[in-house]
């Protein structure tokens, strides 16, 4: 393969991962707003734009996955055109310094990327607490409940307490 072939594919290579790497950024930034909506909704006990918001973000972690794997083959692909041999899989960071003129807007991307991922991380396992939370306080005061509604006990045919059984309930947490 001549000289001018191998740049017109790395050009196309290095462009395709800019744009992968844009839309993961950008789904990323979407994961962030659904998390918020997810905080909202536990703020004010609103299950059921809890569970859209989760079910969003969990069809959105699902592209984001796909796109990795599509970035990480792109990746080998770019590094095997260059002739770049590694023991291990190699990184975007490998590549940077025969990306040419994409380098500045790839170094940008792949840091606002990174910091995307982070803040989406804590933003998550704040909501994950808070959720958790929230479930053993409710587990909580259905089982005072119960005990309470178990302690009345019930007339038996006889006309004498007998022991209650065990019941089923459920509580309204949005009234």
């Amino acid at each position: 393969m001549n000289r001018p072939e191998k740049t017109a594919i790395l050009s196309e290579g290095f462009k395709r991962l800019e744009e992968l790497l844009d839309t993961q950024c950008s789904h990323y930034r979407r994961v962030e707003e659904l998390v918020g909506q997810q905080k909202d909704a536990l703020r004010v006990a609103d299950v059921d734009s809890l569970s859209n918001a989760s079910n969003a973000e969990r069809e959105l972690l699902g592209a984001i996955s796909r796109l990795d794997h599509r970035r990480v083959e792109l990746v080998e692909a770019i590094a095997s055109e260059l002739g770049l041999k590694h023991s291990n899989q190699p990184t975007l960071s490998d590549l940077l310094e025969h990306s040419g003129p994409r380098r500045g807007r790839l170094v940008t991307i792949a840091d606002e990327l990174r910091r995307l991922i982070t803040a989406t991380r804590v933003a998550s396992s704040v909501v994950r607490t808070a959720a958790e939370s929230l479930d053993r306080h409710m587990q909580g005061i259905v089982q005072s409940v119960e005990v309470g509604i178990g302690r009345t006990g019930i007339y038996g045919r006889t006309g004498r307490l007998v022991s209650a059984l065990p019941r089923h309930t459920s509580i309204n947490i949005r009234s």
